[in-house]
This record gives structure tokens, C-alpha cells and sequence, in this order.
């Protein structure tokens, strides 16, 4: 018995270790509830992609740092579903001398897959850096 209830405790503890407590804002959307990481120095990031009926695929990613960012870097990542799996067909590399990051590129795809832009971020202020990771929708082509 004692064996079973010191396995429960355990279980429980472990288990703590899990739980993520998030910040909701409803912002005056009546029900729908919106989840925002809460960083120390990035204000606003956003990655984004279209694809136009050409084929044309426009990336997007947008980096605000508050005011004690002084530069912001990013690698960016085209990737495409395919064989059942992500891969990275195109990568840009950004960087910024300001709290602002602002990047919009093309880049011709092919038909028939799904597309995603992802992008890790870092923000810089003085020898503290903080990092994120920011991931597109899904845009079938």
C-alpha cells in the first residue's frame, strides 16, 4: 500500500511539472477567448504566407521589439509537405539594427502541397536576447 501511494504522489508531482498556465484576454470578443505569450522584449511577432494562383508564394514575418530592443534577427523557412513530412525548401536569413523587423519575399512553388512559413526569432537588448519560434497557417496550393 505504501508503495502505491508513494507511486501516486510521484505521479502527481510529475505531473505538476507539465501544466502551462496561459493569459487569456477576451477583449471584448464576447466568447472567443484570446492566448498570448507574455515575453519580456518582443512586443509583436507574426509569421504569414499566400499563394497566389500563379504559384507565387509570399512569406511574411513581422517582429516588433519594445523599446530596449536594439536588433532583431531571424531565420526564416519556406517549407512544403510532402512524403509526409516538412521540408525546408527555401531559407532567408534577416536581421534588423532596430526594434523592428519587417520581412516580405517570393518565392515560386509548385502545385498539389501544403506550404507553411516558420521562422525562429530572436530579439536583442544589450547582452539579453530573447528567442521564439512562429509558424504560418497551412496554405494548400
Amino acid at each position: 500500500m505504501r508503495k502505491k501511494f508513494i507511486t501516486l504522489i510521484a505521479a502527481i508531482l510529475i505531473a505538476n511539472l507539465f501544466i502551462v498556465t496561459a493569459v487569456a484576454d477576451t477583449g471584448g470578443l464576447g466568447n472567443e477567448i484570446i492566448i498570448s505569450p507574455m515575453y519580456t522584449y518582443i512586443s509583436n511577432a507574426e509569421a504569414l504566407l499566400s499563394i497566389n494562383s500563379s504559384g507565387k508564394a509570399k512569406p511574411e514575418v513581422y517582429v516588433t521589439g519594445n523599446s530596449a530592443v536594439t536588433s532583431i534577427k531571424a531565420s526564416i523557412f519556406l517549407q512544403q509537405y510532402k512524403n509526409g513530412s516538412w521540408t525546408t525548401i527555401k531559407i532567408w536569413n534577416e536581421s534588423s539594427n532596430s526594434n523592428i523587423l519587417n520581412f516580405i519575399d517570393t518565392y515560386d512553388v509548385s502545385k498539389g502541397y501544403e506550404y507553411r512559413v516558420r521562422a525562429t526569432v530572436t530579439a536583442y537588448s544589450g547582452q539579453k536576447s530573447e528567442s521564439t519560434t512562429l509558424t504560418s497557417s497551412l496554405v494548400k496550393y
